[in-house]
């Protein structure tokens, strides 16, 4: 590899959802929450948290929108 032109690896601490925290490595040196991971997204749960959330979603975009000509 050469020299100079690689970003610096700093140490991070990563808060999963449950509370537990990771150790890793980052280019930047901030510590990191997540909002979301493998605990509670749809792809690894294989349950649709949003499915009932699409009528109520076109309906609220229907109204904001309502004054417009498409």
């Amino acid at each position: 590899m050469k020299k100079g032109i690689h970003p610096e690896y700093h140490k991070i601490n990563v808060t999963r959802t449950d509370g537990k925290i990771i150790e890793m490595f980052s280019s930047v040196n901030k510590d990191l929450i997540l909002s979301t991971d493998n605990l509670n997204h749809s792809a690894w749960t294989g349950q649709r948290s949003n499915a009932g959330e699409k009528g109520q979603r076109a309906a609220e975009f229907k109204s904001k929108f309502a004054g417009f000509k498409f």
